[in-house]
């Protein structure tokens, strides 16, 4: 898997860009540098660390409650030229809704969210970690491949995040019907710890957020799209099951399943369903992997997993069982 940069569309043979998730400096050094940044709400921002289509992400020193004691988070906000744009507060807004709505292990707990300087906001959790395309670009370089029970443990836990995600209701108990729609490795964090973590929610649909992005660059990762989401039909929560297939389909053949091929042909290959056995790149596959992976990649949504949570169970069954020691000590043995 070679590395590259991230458009807002990743359809190369790259794995998708995402901005370092660790603070690197420790929270004294990052304090020398306040006085450049200009506050967001109570968040001091210190350094940008990511941008996308729509949104920028910042790592900002903000009080602990009245003790003075500074701590670190993380900031988005919308790009100042977007800012009075309705469709672009509309899904900002909707992100830092869902976040809230959450509580999971799993997902980004969010910490603050509002409206500084007439530009929304919202702050999460510092995470101490890496994002995954940095794991594998950096394992790589060592020569190194992510175990297989680690590449399993690791699509289980964002399948548990997921399925808490999909069954979030609202305060009548109406269902939300939150379909991520940007499963993608570029959107997952590995802190140093072995914890799994889904960290971006931009382009979530749910109930409350009808599919409209007129006038809005087009978001997610291409390869990891369902056929469904690449011929513009209605999603559900079966199309982040089959983007997590692809996830664990390159994770356990340690390859791209789309490699130098144009977006057209992307498309073309997601929306027939041609997905090759993962035996047929790596011949040591077990064929129980390789049964639960083909169902979660079939092209018709009916034959998948019906849930996340389903799709993870089969999954712990095969061995997978969530094992953050050794996650955690493969992570350092990377990156140390």
């Amino acid at each position: 898997m070679k590395s590259g940069a991230r458009s807002s569309v990743a359809s190369d043979d790259t794995w998708p860009w995402a901005g370092p998730t660790n603070v690197g400096a420790g929270t004294r050094e990052l304090a020398g540098a306040v006085h450049r940044a200009v506050s967001v709400g109570r968040f001091r921002p210190v350094r940008r660390v990511r941008s996308c289509a729509l949104s920028e992400v910042f790592i900002a020193l903000f009080d602990r409650d009245d003790d003075g004691v500074a701590e670190v988070a993380m900031v988005k906000r919308i790009r100042p030229e977007l800012h009075h744009v309705p469709e672009a507060r509309r899904l900002f807004a909707h992100e830092a809704m869902l976040l809230g709505a959450f509580d999971h292990r799993g997902i980004v707990r969010a910490l603050d969210s509002g409206h500084a300087s007439s530009h929304g906001y919202f702050a999460t959790e510092m995470l101490h970690g890496r994002s995954l395309p940095e794991l594998v670009r950096r394992a790589e370089e060592f020569g190194l491949r992510m175990p297989l029970r680690h590449a399993i443990s690791l699509v289980a836990s964002m399948a548990e995040a997921l399925d808490h995600a999909h069954g979030r209701i609202t305060a009548d108990r109406t269902p939300l019907q939150v379909v991520h729609a940007d499963v993608a490795p570029g959107n997952v964090t590995v802190t140093y710890d072995g914890s799994v973590k889904l960290v971006d929610f931009g382009c979530a649909q749910s109930r409350l957020c009808p599919v409209e992005r007129r006038g809005m660059p087009r978001a997610g990762a291409l390869a990891y799209m369902s056929p469904e989401q690449c011929r513009g039909e209605g999603l559900d929560r079966r199309s982040d099951v089959y983007a997590l297939g692809v996830v664990l389909w390159e994770l356990a053949t340690w390859s791209r399943l789309y490699r130098r091929l144009a977006p057209e042909q992307v498309i073309a290959r997601i929306a027939i369903g041609a997905v090759p056995l993962p035996s047929q790149v790596r011949a040591d596959i077990p064929s129980e992997l390789e049964d639960v992976l083909m169902v979660a990649l079939q092209p018709a949504p009916q034959r998948r997993f019906s849930s996340a949570g389903e799709f993870a169970a089969a999954l712990r069954r095969l061995g997978g069982a969530e094992d953050p020691r050794g996650l955690d000590s493969w992570v350092r043995r990377v990156f140390h």
